[in-house]
């Protein structure tokens, strides 16, 4: 057993522990009322400019801007912008906005951005005709001036442009999904004919031979050449191997025969029907 001896030595030598806590100046209430007013103060004044920002006319959406078009009328994108004129800047649905403009039929890739204090900038980009089409009858109403676009759709061209000199797709005739879903190839033909577009572009094929017709007929798909050139029978695939095939070998070709692409390495000529 230890003793404790003078000085708050234990016996022995050891020193004792000292346990006394030293206690912090308390805050004082009205310190504790004085944060609490500041920081209610602080809400409220928050609170007052969100209301100013949602309610205020400042923010309310005034001019709504898009980049260059084509295709598309002003009239289309006018009648598209109002539904939204008049709007809180900060409560508008861009993402509406978004879908709203991307319903008109040559439009895509929409991106709508914010610009305080009243406007709203869309950009987007438009479809591109690959094809016209032949005359057909849609809603009750001869179409003329018929394209296809990228996406398989099949759209009346502007009566304001002129129609662009691409070839004319025959043999094939625009479907409808319902009855006020767009018209446009079928998915089948949609696929095929944007693969042999795709292919006549990349082996060049206009820059050597312009195409007055894409035909489809029994066997596939047909290539008219113009001025009396030649038909190209590439029937429905392979299209590339195909076309390049042809571009090798066309010097060696007497022109305005029909050439059938379609058998592997061999190009059969026949007299043009």
């Amino acid at each position: 057993m230890f003793a404790a001896g003078p000085g708050g030595l234990l016996a022995g030598g050891a020193r004792r522990p000292d346990f006394a806590v030293r206690r912090g100046p308390q805050r004082s209430r009205r310190a504790v009322l004085v944060r609490a007013a500041a920081g209610l103060l602080t809400l409220l004044v928050l609170a007052g400019i969100a209301w100013w920002a949602l309610e205020s006319p400042f923010f309310a959406v005034e001019r709504i801007a898009s980049g260059a078009y084509r295709f598309t009328t002003a009239e289309e994108l006018e009648a598209a912008f109002g539904e939204f004129l008049g709007r809180n800047i900060w409560t508008v649905d861009t993402d509406a906005v978004a879908a709203r403009i991307g319903d008109l039929p040559w439009v895509r890739d929409v991106r709508v951005v914010r610009r305080l204090p009243d406007g709203l900038e869309v950009e987007f980009r438009e479809w591109s005709p690959r094809l016209l089409l032949a005359p057909h009858v849609l809603d009750g109403v001869r179409e003329e001036n018929l394209v296809l676009v990228q996406d398989g759709r099949v759209l009346p061209f502007p009566a304001a442009l002129v129609a662009p000199a691409l070839p004319v797709l025959v043999g094939v005739s625009p479907v409808r999904a319902g009855s006020a879903g767009p018209w446009r190839l079928d998915e089948a033909d949609a696929a095929r004919v944007a693969e042999l577009v795709s292919a006549m572009e990349d082996a060049g094929l206009e820059a050597v031979s312009p195409v007055d017709f894409v035909v489809v007929e029994p066997e596939g798909y047909a290539i008219v050449l113009q001025d009396e050139q030649g038909k190209l029978l590439v029937g429905r695939e392979e299209f590339g191997p195909r076309l390049q095939r042809w571009m090798t070998a066309r010097d060696h070709l007497e022109p305005g025969l029909d050439y059938d692409l379609r058998f592997k390495d061999r190009i059969t000529v026949r007299p043009h029907r």
